[in-house]
């Protein structure tokens, strides 16, 4: 068998870039003309979890729990930036923290938390969406040398539409089973002392090319070994994220030219109230 020109197949794989692996298109709930998947940020509205900041340093660890309510009252323009402005499809809510607490060498310590806010941007592939908050600390948080510093915390984590997500956890499992098939077919040719030739034949090179390519994509917007968790309607959560701080200086003029964040630590989510239920 011959194989086709390299521009054919560098068109195939343009084809399973990630706007071809979505699926079909929805009303959007937001009323954009560009994003139109299932919008999975209402369905967070009034939810409460409780998560766990994880900060470690030099073997000492932080670890801080709280409670957080994503409200869905906006947020002033402006309060919520970036590296870039506040993208206008979805403008930040205000979050509700309560205070932290942990146990320190003198007994429980008391960590003021104020509210932040918090959106969910517009779903990619595999109907994720990146899931961005802020919460500010005014007097931050140390044990042993483990240290949140005061100021402005911003997180990171995502969500996903859980239908889609299925769909597309069902779609990788078939890549991967028909990249093992290929696999097995590669073998026997070898095997059996086919020529290059034949063997391309049989096992197409093309193929298993586009196929890992394919996997990479699906791949790159799945939940990662933390897992999800349930939330209110078909709503799935990831685990746990990340935890940074702004380090702004002299390089880039404190934040006049671009914001530089450092990941300092991580956090864990667990469910406390569904949306719609009663605040008590």
């Amino acid at each position: 068998a011959t194989l086709r020109h390299p521009r054919m197949l560098s068109a195939q794989l343009l084809a399973l870039q990630p706007h071809a692996l979505r699926p079909a298109l929805t009303p959007t709930r937001r009323g954009s003309s560009f994003w139109s998947e299932p919008w999975t940020e209402p369905l967070l509205f009034q939810s409460a979890w409780r998560m766990t900041l994880d900060i470690q340093s030099g073997g000492a660890r932080l670890a801080v729990p709280l409670e957080i309510t994503f409200s869905d009252e906006p947020v002033a323009s402006g309060d919520f930036r970036w590296t870039v402005e506040e993208p206008t499809c979805c403008p930040a809510r205000r979050l509700l923290a309560s205070a932290g607490a942990f146990v320190g060498p003198k007994g429980e310590v008391s960590v003021e938390a104020r509210p932040g806010g918090w959106l969910a941007e517009p779903p990619d592939r595999c109907g994720r969406s990146a899931l961005r908050f802020y919460i500010d600390f005014p007097d931050g948080a140390q044990r042993n040398g483990a240290a949140l510093p005061p100021g402005r915390a911003f997180f990171r984590a995502a969500c996903w539409d859980g239908a889609q997500l299925r769909q597309f956890e069902a779609e990788a499992a078939a890549v991967r089973a028909e990249l093992d098939a290929l696999g097995a077919a590669a073998e026997a040719s070898a095997s059996l002392g086919l020529s290059a030739e034949r063997a391309e034949a049989a096992v197409p090179s093309e193929r298993r090319q586009l196929l890992e390519y394919q996997l990479e994509i699906i791949e790159r917007s799945m939940p990662d070994e933390r897992g999800v968790l349930p939330g209110p309607g078909d709503l799935q959560m990831a685990a746990g994220g990340e935890l940074s701080i702004k380090t702004d200086g002299v390089a880039n003029m404190w934040g006049l030219i671009s914001s530089n964040f450092d990941t300092i630590g991580g956090f864990t989510f667990a469910p406390i109230r569904p949306a719609g239920a009663e605040v008590s």
